[in-house]
Parts: structure tokens; sequence; C-alpha cells
């Protein structure tokens, strides 16, 4: 009984998990219109591609376009290092640093719209603490009849 229902867990998690999104290199010049923020300035074309989120077939989704542009930038000793530049995540933007605020000043002077009454000070009422009494032997030794 206990190894049909760890199977049966199993199974079910296998079917029921969600996949994780696929992505495919296409050449720069296949870049959506989204993807021109993220391509790097100054980058030659030859060294860029764009990952786009595919389906279980292969074929590129369509609507609201994200994925990332790929540039291989080649070191020294004949190996290539990979960034990866995202757009289309709506990531937000970093704040903006915060503008000295200027002072207000009121145009006209501020008239209340009733008289002012001075209030009344209410009494202080001071309470002071008083420590708990120290019992004054064992009360674990003390047999209770």
């Amino acid at each position: 009984m206990k190894l049909i229902l760890v199977v049966s867990c199993i199974l079910g998690v296998a079917f029921c998990a969600p996949k994780p999104q696929g992505y495919k290199e296409f050449d720069i010049y296949h870049a959506p219109a989204e993807a021109a923020q993220a391509i790097p300035a100054g980058a030659p074309a030859g060294t860029l591609e764009v990952l786009l989120p595919v389906d279980s077939l292969r074929q590129p989704i369509g609507g609201a376009v994200s994925g990332f542009i790929k540039q291989e930038i080649p070191r020294g000793n004949g190996e290539d290092d990979e960034v990866y530049y995202p757009f289309g995540f709506n990531v937000p933007a970093p704040a903006a640093p915060a503008a000295p605020a200027a002072p207000v000043v009121p145009a006209a002077p501020v008239v209340p719209a009733a008289p002012v009454v001075p209030a009344v000070e209410a009494p202080v009422l001071v309470v002071a603490a008083v420590p708990a009494p120290v019992p004054k032997g064992d009360d674990d030794e003390e047999e209770d009849d």
C-alpha cells in the first residue's frame, strides 16, 4: 500500500510539475523591436545573438516578447566569454536620486478658523513598581496533608 502511494505521488509530481521555459538562439537580425534597447552599443554584429522563448515544438512564442541578447567576447586564450542582456522582463527602473525639496512658502498668512483655547494640563500620575515577595522556603520539600 505504501509503495502504491509513493509511486502515485512521484507520477503526480512528474506530470503536474511546470515545465521550464525553453529558449532558442536566433541571429541578431531576427531580434524583436523590444530587444533594441538591450543591444550593447559598439558591439560587432557577428558577436551578438538573441535568445527567444520557444514552445515544445521549438517554435518562437508570440505575444509579449522577452528574452536575452547574448554577446560573445573573445578572450586571449582562444575561449569566449558570454554575456547575457535581458529585455522585456519588466524590471523596475532604478530609483532616481531624491532632489532637494524647495521650501514651501505660504501665499497668504494662515488665519485660524476658530479662536484658540489654551489647553488645560492634566495631573500627572506616578506609579511605582513594587517587587514581588521572595518565597521564604523551598515549597518542593513540604508535604501537603
